[in-house]
């Protein structure tokens, strides 16, 4: 409900006549984080075996120290972790020996996972965007950007009508080599923009346009940001964290984006005792049943 401790005492008191001090909701807040370890665990797992992974990360203060909240999403399912640095050591070990696609923005850290990987385009559009809007009189850029222009509008117009779907997607593989040939490879550029944007077209020439030739595979990482836009607005709220506190409202949060995702409530999934949400079916009356330790 994205409220401080404080409030959630208030409410308590004035809505239920339940007397609850800020320690005694720490005390049950712990409590319930640590019950639900196992269904953590058992979501981590099955985003492990997914086709696909959305990845990113924000910072969260710790006690008036930033530390990195991460978090991984298969589209249905939401976890997240906590490092002290920008590291990316924790991404190859969730998933490490991973088969599917890695979706991501361009943080370097991310390149060295050893799978395949899809680099978010709306991330790459709002960089050229933001270049073009600081240089208004760079004709040579601004040509550059009516390629990339030309290139991806059709592409995206596709996946609005036929989905993400490689039987209607890979006829613009062809597009893609004409725009490396004509505008990528062996091409120098005065323009500062325009160079370094053909490096990055370069450096991920692999990762760009994985989605056209798989079916299923995301061309933006809309997912992850999703996932992570109530941790955003509670930063807002509470302002720092104890890093125990963060550690247990994380996975806490990530059970309740994942019910967001499966369109499940999770406060019935909490007081239905059951631990797998993909298993949890929503029923039109829901009986009060104490969780089991």
């Amino acid at each position: 409900m994205r409220l401080p401790y404080d409030l959630i005492s208030h409410v308590a008191r004035d809505l239920m006549g339940v007397q609850a001090s800020d320690a005694t909701l720490v005390h049950i807040f712990r409590e319930v984080s640590e019950r639900y370890m196992s269904a953590q665990k058992l979501l981590e797992r099955r985003i492990a075996q997914s086709e696909f992974v959305h990845a990113d990360e924000t910072r969260l203060n710790i006690r008036g120290c930033d530390q990195y909240v991460w978090v991984f999403t298969d589209g249905e399912r939401v976890t997240f972790r906590l490092t002290e640095t920008r590291e990316s050591t924790v991404v190859q070990e969730f998933l490490a020996g991973y088969k599917g696609v890695l979706i991501s923005d361009f943080y370097p850290g991310y390149d060295g996972v050893p799978c395949r990987q899809q680099k978010c385009l709306v991330h790459l559009i709002r960089d050229i965007n933001n270049d073009l809007w600081k240089n208004p009189f760079d004709v040579e850029f601004e040509a550059f950007v009516v390629a990339v222009r030309d290139l991806i509008v059709p592409v995206v117009q596709t996946v609005h009508r036929y989905g993400l779907k490689r039987h209607h997607l890979r006829k613009f593989e062809r597009d893609v080599e004409r725009f490396y040939n004509r505008s990528i490879d062996g091409r120098e550029y005065r323009s500062e923009s325009a160079s370094k944007f053909q490096k990055r077209f370069d450096r991920y020439r692999d990762s760009l346009f994985v989605f056209l030739g798989t079916d299923g595979i995301p061309w933006e990482n809309n997912m992850a940001e999703r996932a992570l836009r109530q941790l955003a607005v509670q930063r807002k709220i509470s302002g720092s964290f104890y890093e125990d506190g963060a550690l247990q409202y994380l996975r806490l949060l990530g059970l309740a984006q994942t019910c967001r995702f499966q369109e499940k409530s999770f406060l019935r999934f909490l007081l239905s005792g059951e631990r797998d949400i993909d298993e949890f079916k929503m029923k039109g009356r829901q009986r009060f049943v104490w969780p089991q330790h």
